[in-house]
């Protein structure tokens, strides 16, 4: 049997701050999911994942949430 670390909890509480505020900077969204430790690859396996989109602006990336997200949201 082999131990697996489940992300879920980590997805809802990024997806839960985006759908209020539909984009964040990485250092707010980081500070916003405060009780997980939220680092860019976390993200980038979001993004892959299709539930959010990252974009360089000045000197970090912009969040912004994707309509499979918000459909990963309410299925959870």
């Amino acid at each position: 049997m082999r131990a697996t670390d489940d992300d879920t909890p980590l997805k809802l509480a990024v997806i839960r701050a985006l759908l209020d505020w539909r984009a964040l900077p990485e250092s707010d969204l980081a500070r916003m999911t405060r009780p997980f430790p939220l680092v860019t690859d976390d993200l980038r396996a979001m993004s892959e994942e299709g539930l959010v989109e990252m974009e360089f602006s000045g000197d970090e990336y912009v969040i912004r949430l994707t309509r499979l997200g918000e459909l990963f949201y309410e299925q959870a």
